[in-house]
């Protein structure tokens, strides 16, 4: 029996490996393969290019809206973790939508209604007062994009303990995402 898991392995290991064809014909192009630094939650170490539109202002914006006015805090706890029964995680992924900034966007000004959430919570539409703007739901979005793409918020402005914290321009320090 060990001989034939040992031999499927095998089989799957050479199958799978990157040819050198392929390798070869990667460098010939000049294209540089994307390596991502991930950390043990499989998730990027630094913040992503921000998608058209958004910026790191928006994502700070998003952040005091998160924990302020938006309400989002209560269920999502304050990094995001999720709360039990009441908001999932959104700092590894999402459950209800593409980590996307849009389909982000359009979720947090629908709603989830109870039965969708699997928990005995509705994720009110425009935040929990039902009493967002269209921009400061664009603002949530990004910031709830943001965290759902990296752990630790890893840019100028954005801290782990929410205290104290500058706020920071929009700078070149921002490693280009505008």
């Amino acid at each position: 029996m060990r001989l034939v898991v040992f031999i499927a392995v095998a089989l799957l290991v050479f199958w799978f490996r990157p040819s050198e064809m392929n390798a070869q014909e990667r460098s010939r192009s000049g294209a540089e393969p994307v390596v991502v630094d991930l950390n043990e939650d499989g998730q990027a170490k630094e913040l992503p290019r921000l998608p058209q539109g958004m910026t790191l202002t928006m994502i700070r914006q998003g952040d005091g809206l998160y924990r302020g006015k938006g309400g989002c805090v209560t269920c999502h706890g304050p990094d995001g973790g999720g709360m039990p029964a009441s908001g999932s995680a959104i700092t590894a992924g999402l459950n209800f939508v593409a980590s996307e900034w849009k389909p982000i966007d359009s979720l947090i000004r629908v709603g989830i209604p109870e039965p969708a959430t699997r928990t005995p919570v509705a994720m009110p539409p425009r935040g929990a007062a039902s009493n967002l703007t269209d921009e400061e739901c664009r603002q949530l979005a990004a910031y709830v994009w943001a965290i759902s793409q990296v752990r630790d918020e890893p840019w100028p402005g954005g801290h782990r303990t929410h205290t104290g914290g500058e706020t920071g321009g929009d700078t070149a320090a921002s490693q280009g995402n505008r």
